[in-house]
């Protein structure tokens, strides 16, 4: 189908029969229709400019009641032509609309009427038109929810989002195995892990003194780095031994170091210690949440690092800490409070007596410095 905008031909109007009413008034004389004829035949047709369609042909006419019109152009058809000559100059008709028939003016007024209602009529779209699909808002916005939910039930199911396995760093004596049960973590979903929760667990352990957890994606999903507490020295009470960090801290012995002081209760108390660590010296087995006193632990440190050929202290609830001399008596020396001090009496003491006067000790007690108390072998050289 072709549309024709602007190549429009003026419509063809029929000629009209003459009457005799006509004939008499458009009769001329011979004369005046030979003038006519000379006229027209010096008329040259191709000095005429081409024909053009108006320019109301762009502008929209004024809308206009159509019976209004109708009734104009009844009453125009049955008035005779010099009425209808008249009556057309009295006609609101652009120049374009004056070269149209009766039936395009009402067709073409039809359509002005038509499109300020908002009621056209149908139109004619060609074959090799674009199809154009037009998709509804809410259908989409459905889709895309659908979508989401699909994604988050695959999620949510899949067992590539299951924790398993943990990657650890920092561990020394702790094994990847214990952390990864220690933190409570196994079969837990990704989006369930709460990394200060964790971390906070994590540091109830007595061994571990600093956790990181980093969450990720698979396959390493989470990430654990800690940093261990260090023992300090190793502590033996019923049997059985432990370690135990510069603030008292009991945690479990994994391994054998030699280079640790090894602290051994001696003469286990029936009644709990005065000290905040009511278990310490008892004959009771230290577990999680024992602990032992700070100033003990300080006093057998700093005994160790005055004689590091030692490697064995014992313990008294009453007396505190001691060494077996080998000299083959016993050295109390309390705890570690100016153990400097108490090493510089117990050292006078064995010149005065043991290598001047041959004078063999029980034990010497220097638990307050200020008042030393020692005892001898019966009757061996006493002093």
């Amino acid at each position: 189908m072709r549309f024709r905008l602007f190549e429009r031909r003026p419509p063809r109007v029929k000629p009209r029969r003459s009457t005799r009413k006509d004939a008499d008034e458009t009769s001329l004389d011979p004369a005046s229709q030979e003038l006519a004829t000379d006229s027209a035949a010096d008329i040259d047709t191709d000095d005429l400019p081409p024909l053009e369609p108006p320019k109301e042909y762009f502008e929209e006419a004024e809308p206009a009641p159509s019976t209004a019109d109708e009734s104009d152009e009844d009453s125009e058809q049955s008035l005779p032509s010099g009425e209808r000559t008249q009556n057309r100059g009295q006609l609101s008709l652009s120049r374009f609309e004056s070269t149209m028939s009766v039936a395009e003016r009402r067709r073409l007024r039809r359509l002005q009427k038509a499109s300020q209602e908002g009621d056209l009529p149908p139109v004619v779209v060609p074959r090799n038109a674009p199809i154009r699909i037009y998709v509804s808002t809410r259908w989409f916005s459905a889709l895309i929810t659908a979508i989401l939910v699909l994604v988050l039930i695959l999620f949510l199911t899949n067992q590539a989002f299951f924790i398993r396995e943990i990657s650890v760093g920092g561990s020394r004596y702790l094994s990847p195995p214990e952390i990864f049960q220690r933190s409570g973590l196994a079969n837990m979903h990704i989006f369930w892990v709460d990394p200060a929760e964790v971390e906070a667990h994590l540091k109830l352990d007595p061994t571990i003194a600093d956790a990181q957890v980093i969450v990720g994606w698979p396959p390493s999903m989470v990430q654990i780095v800690i940093t261990e507490r260090e023992p300090a020295l190793i502590w033996e009470q019923a049997g059985q031994r432990v370690w135990v960090d510069v603030r008292g801290r009991i945690m479990q012995m994994r391994e054998d170091l030699p280079n640790l002081v090894r602290v051994v209760v001696e003469r286990p108390s029936k009644t709990p210690s005065r000290t905040t660590c009511p278990l310490q010296g008892m004959d009771d087995v230290l577990g999680p949440g024992s602990c032992i006193d700070p100033d003990t632990v300080a006093g057998a440190l700093q005994f160790k690092a005055l004689y590091p050929n030692v490697t064995e202290i014992v313990y008294d609830p009453v007396k505190g800490l001691g060494y077996h001399d080998g000299r083959n008596w016993m050295l109390w020396f309390g705890n570690g409070n100016d153990i400097e001090t108490k090493m510089a009496v117990y050292d006078r003491i064995t010149e005065e007596f043991y290598v001047k006067k041959n004078v063999q000790f029980v034990e010497i007690d220097v638990s307050n410095p200020d008042l030393p108390v020692f005892s001898f072998v019966p009757g061996r050289n006493e002093p």
